[in-house]
């Protein structure tokens, strides 16, 4: 799988982290794990770092099924989830502002895209600048 994540209970913050060859189904699959840890909720915020995605398999329809899948689960219902893409490449910036087009209408959701670390940690309310220094703060 190339999604890995790691929940950090007392930021209350989630780290997702795609790289190499992406589709959907990972991305699912990440987030149903995410939702069954003790201590998430819809009200966590979210950090999804694609600095190293190379290839998104799944496209426009694929983050369609996504959407409507998560929808459908209503475990989102009772909060709006910050959620951060940090995407410095054009490749993951685009597959982000998609994500963002298309979860946004269906989600509570509370969407953004940036392309530097330290704009998308202070958005969450984050005090490090780099998530290489929020992995170290949090050891």
């Amino acid at each position: 799988m190339a999604g890995t994540f790691r929940f950090f209970a007392d930021r209350p913050l989630v780290y997702m982290k795609f790289s190499g060859e992406t589709y959907c189904d990972e991305c699912i699959e990440a987030q149903k794990v995410i939702n069954a840890t003790p201590g998430w909720s819809p009200n966590v915020g979210c950090l999804i770092d694609y600095s190293e995605l190379t290839h998104f398999r799944s496209g426009y329809t694929g983050l369609q099924q996504v959407s409507a899948e998560m929808a459908a689960s209503g475990l989102f219902d009772d909060g709006v989830m910050p959620l951060v893409y940090f995407a410095p490449t054009d490749l993951a910036f685009g597959v982000a502002r998609m994500a963002q087009q298309i979860l946004s209408p269906q989600l509570s959701f509370d969407i953004h895209v940036f392309r530097e670390e330290a704009p998308a940690l202070a958005f969450l309310g984050q005090p490090e600048t780099r998530v290489s220094d929020l992995f170290a703060a949090t050891q």
